[in-house]
Formats: C-alpha cells, sequence, structure tokens
C-alpha cells in the first residue's frame, strides 16, 4: 500500500505501518480541508476471486475459492461554508458463484443466510472545518486509520466506525488528534466481518473482557515533522474498564535510505486484567530499514513481541487475536494474526518495482516462537498490479507454512473499477 498526503478531514491517521511492507516512509503533510462546493459521486465496482489448496482442495476447484462482488457509491457535498456532508452505501453479493465456482464469500453476509446480497450505510458523515483555529470536526460513520483502531483494507469491503474526529494545526510543525469511537462492523478475525454495526465490541474479543459490548474507545495522538523528512508519533488509547493502549513511532529517509522503529504497549485493566490467569500488560518493537527511488524499493524489518499473554499487538477494532491485521513493519501480505502475537519473533522481506505497465512485487516473511509452537508462520508473496482500461488489476500467489501445517498456495485476482458521477 502507498503513502498518500492526508486531508485534514481524510482519515484519523498518518502512520507508516502498513500490511504490504510498504517501506516508503510517512510524508506528515496535513493539507487544509478540501472544498466541495458541488455535490460529487464516487465509487467503486469490485469483483475478487481467491483460491486455496489447504487440505484436500485444489487450486482453482469450487472447494477452497471464495469470492464475491461489491459496489460502494459515495455522495458528497458542502452544505454550507465549511460544513462538508459525506453519505456512502455498500452492496455485496455473490452474483451466484457459489452454485458452481465458490464454496465461501469474502466476507460475512449473515448467519441466516450466508449467499444473500446485502446493502448497508457504510459512511455517514458531517465534517465541520474551523479554518480560523486550523481545526476540524468530523462526526459519523467512517474510516479510521490509527495503530489500533483501523479500517483494514485487504477485504473487499472496508469495516467502519460510528465515531467523533476531531484534529488541529494550529500549533507549528504538529498535528494533535483526539477521538470517541463508539462501534464498528469489524468481526474478530474478519476485517470487515459483519456488515452491520452491531458487532463493535470494544471490551470484547477477549476472555475477561466484561461486559461485552458496552464499552466505547478514546484515541488521542500527537504528529510531530519539525526533523526535516521525519515523522514522529505518539498515540494514547483508552477503553474505560478494560484497556489502556500505547504506540510510539519514528520514521525518516536520508537520500533515499529509510529507517523506523516502532513501540507499542497495552494494558488490561479491571476485571480483564484477573480472568484467566491473563497476565496484565503487553509490548512489542519493531525496525525498518528499506531503500526507495523512481521505480524501485525495497526493506528489511524486524519485531519482537513479549512473552506475555494479554492483548496482540493487532487491530483491536478486529478483535487483536486470531486472523486479526497488525501494523508493525513486519505485517504479512495474507496471514495475519502472527506477527503480533504472543512472544512472536519475526522478519520481513519485501521488494516492488514500477515497469510503468504493472508494479511487481515480492515479500517474505517468517514468524518465530509463538506460545504453542503451532501458529508460526512462514509466507512468500508475489504481487503484481496493473490497469487495463477503466479497471486495476491486482493479482497475487502466495506459499504459506502455518504452524505444523503443510505448505499452501493461495492465489487472488482482485477487479475494481473506480468511477464518478
Amino acid at each position: 500500500m502507498k503513502f498518500t498526503k492526508l486531508s485534514l478531514v481524510a482519515a484519523l491517521a498518518i502512520s507508516s505501518a502498513f500490511a504490504g511492507g510498504d517501506i516508503a516512509p510517512v510524508e506528515p503533510v496535513v493539507e487544509a480541508a478540501p472544498v466541495v462546493s458541488e455535490s460529487t459521486i464516487t465509487g467503486n465496482v469490485k469483483l475478487w476471486y481467491g483460491t486455496n489448496d489447504a487440505g484436500l482442495n485444489s487450486l482453482f476447484s469450487k472447494n477452497g475459492a471464495f469470492g464475491d462482488a461489491y459496489a460502494d457509491v459515495k455522495y458528497s457535498r458542502e452544505v454550507m461554508e465549511n460544513v462538508t456532508l459525506n453519505v456512502g452505501m455498500a452492496y455485496i453479493t455473490t452474483l451466484g458463484l457459489e452454485k458452481d465456482l465458490v464454496s465461501a464469500t469474502w466476507i460475512n453476509h449473515g448467519a441466516v443466510n450466508p449467499v444473500a446480497d446485502v446493502a448497508w450505510l457504510n459512511e455517514a458523515n458531517v465534517v465541520i472545518g474551523l479554518p480560523s483555529i486550523s481545526s476540524f470536526v468530523k462526526v459519523g460513520r467512517q474510516e479510521l486509520d490509527t495503530p489500533f483502531f483501523y479500517s483494514e483494507k485487504w477485504s473487499i469491503a472496508t469495516n467502519t466506525f460510528d465515531a467523533a474526529v476531531a484534529g488541529t494545526t494550529a500549533l507549528p510543525d504538529t498535528t494533535l488528534i483526539a477521538a470517541w469511537v463508539g462501534r464498528g462492523n469489524g468481526a474478530a478475525g474478519a476485517g470487515t466481518g459483519n456488515v452491520n454495526l452491531t458487532n463493535a465490541n470494544f471490551g470484547g474479543g477477549h476472555v475477561g473482557f466484561s461486559p461485552a459490548g458496552s464499552n466505547p474507545a478514546y484515541a488521542f495522538a500527537a504528529i510531530n515533522k519539525s526533523i526535516t523528512d521525519t515523522a514522529l508519533q505518539a498515540w494514547f488509547y483508552k477503553i474505560p474498564g478494560v484497556a489502556d493502549a500505547y504506540w510510539l513511532q519514528a520514521d525518516t529517509k536520508v537520500s533515499g535510505i529509510d529507517f523506523g522503529a516502532q513501540y507499542a504497549a497495552t494494558k488490561l485493566l479491571g476485571n480483564a486484567a484477573v480472568a484467566g490467569g491473563i497476565t496484565n500488560k503487553t509490548s512489542a518493537y519493531a525496525f525498518k530499514l528499506g531503500y526507495s527511488s523512481d521505480a524501485l524499493s525495497a526493506y528489511v524489518a524486524y519485531s519482537d513481541r513479549d512473552n506475555t499473554a494479554g492483548i496482540d499487538i493487532s487491530n483491536i477494532a478486529t478483535g487483536h487475536t486470531v486472523n486479526s491485521q497488525s501494523k508493525l513493519y513486519t505485517e504479512s501480505y495474507w496471514n495475519y494474526g502472527y506477527v503480533g502475537a504472543q512472544d512472536a519473533q519475526s522478519i520481513a522481506l519485501g521488494a516492488s518495482y514500477d515497469l510503468g505497465m504493472a508494479k511487481l512485487g515480492a515479500q517474505y516473511t517468517n514468524v518465530n516462537g509463538i506460545v504453542g509452537g503451532t501458529r508460526d508462520l512462514s509466507e512468500f508473496a508475489l504481487t503484481a498490479s496493473t490497469k487495463v482500461g477503466p479497471i486495476n488489476a491486482d493479482l497475487a500467489y502466495v506459499n504459506s507454512k502455518n504452524g505444523l501445517a503443510s505448505s499452501n498456495n493461495t492465489v487472488l485476482v482482485m477487479l475494481t473499477m473506480p468511477f464518478s458521477l
């Protein structure tokens, strides 16, 4: 994934740790809120297919294959000066692929009918710009991108949150952010997982979290760019009665060489800290060294999670346990829930090259030491991205060995057509 300049209202994020091993340091720029004086309509149409040969499955057979078709549309308009309204709908369907091509879907369509067509409101927010004090407020359903709460982009649909976010750039070279997060539709270990925002369980997904589903979350951040080509981040999270979390990160670039360092920690509170013999604190650190030019980029990264039971160093909004994606530099391309797990030592190597007509990538991830030994990981991924007319085509081949299981292969074909009206 690539870093982009973030508008002040675009997201709750300036983080340089994304899955896929992107090695470019974040460019710590916060732009003024865009003025949308006329109505704009944008969206995406997607057809995604995957196949895996684990167990008795064969590649490209119905068993082991998964697929979905998806569409979203977003309407934006400045309803008055410095006040913008955003509303978006999403729709997921199997197109009948389950009849002869796939046996599973990319996301959960619902427990009653797992292949039913489903539509939901994935965005509904108002953005209030306060240019006189270089600030903004964004309230409503929205995507978030922070180290411990974020919208995962690996799935065909993206999990969103009901939240209120405020930010300011009033201080020199510094962005301050505060957020209240009420709920989200990210299911544990499944990214989007549940299209309805009924799974927002910041108090759930871990033994001893009680009462489940009743705890909001708070996030606070300071991002500083006083040093040339350097971004410093500090994040603090609080889930009252459940847990506190911290994330510190520094990224810099000198003559094409990228260096990054991360430290993350969590602390369980109240009943959560004593249930089931859980230790109340966990932590991890990571380092990354890379090189980037116009066409070529490469990196190596290492991370180490301590040997204590508790919250994994991954997305708390999607369960922070098995299959939950992590923002650590070492995160794998396809298999999540490993690099942030208890006692994991991880190394990741990657490179990409832009041919112009297509961008090619390769990534290797190895994770050892996870408690129990059956969740260690070796993963090698090859990717290719190109554009065919109006369609963005992403292809991936992944070879994985998970714990004691035999190695298996995954092939992904992801076709996306963005549009604007």
